[in-house]
């Protein structure tokens, strides 16, 4: 062996070490829940790429139904989990049950998309209860205004929904992410 291949090998090694010293290690399910989270975000963003442009079209509404109190809401803090929790269980009773039985002959193609988004965030909602005493929740999200301001958008309330899934995820996984740094 040359020096030079020696050298090679040895800091191959060192950097497969370093590697697994940053890898987190996760000796729980809320652990992995949340530093598996990118892939389900990924896979979320795929099927919200497929069905955005027919959504954002048809929604002709200024007002946003995901403002900044719903972003405040999800800041890293004891009360988020809640609020992640109620949104969830808003998308999963109203939003996404509405959007698939609008599904037409001519917008068949979205259906997979909004079950597969739909499938994710009964998982996620699922995670999420499951991993209370993890998150450290504290307290009941108040849903009543984004209830109430999606009542108010009648029936155009599903396409505002539907077309701000992304701005949902990035708040999901902009707490996940808070909760990974905190963990390690």
């Amino acid at each position: 062996m040359t020096p030079g291949s020696l050298l090679l090998c040895v800091l191959l090694l060192l950097s497969v070490f370093q590697f697994r010293r940053c890898v987190p290690v996760c000796n729980n399910q809320c652990c992995r829940f949340v530093e598996e989270f990118p892939v389900r975000a990924k896979k979320l963003r795929q099927d919200y790429k497929q069905i955005r442009d027919f959504y954002e079209a048809n929604d002709d509404l200024d007002k946003a139904l995901l403002d900044q109190s719903v972003e405040d809401s999800l800041n890293p803090s004891p009360f988020a989990c809640q609020a992640m929790n109620s949104i969830l269980d808003f998308y999963l009773r109203t939003v996404l049950p509405t959007a698939v039985a609008g599904v037409t002959e001519e917008t068949t193609d979205l259906k997979p998309h909004v079950e597969s988004i739909q499938q994710i965030f009964d998982e996620l909602k699922s995670d999420v209860t499951r991993c209370r005493n993890y998150f450290s929740c504290k307290k009941q999200f108040d849903i009543k205004n984004l209830n109430q301001t999606y009542t108010q958008m009648e029936n155009k309330g599903m396409f505002k929904a539907m077309g701000e899934l992304d701005v949902l995820v990035n708040y999901i996984e902009m707490y996940l992410a808070s909760k990974r740094l905190r963990h390690h």
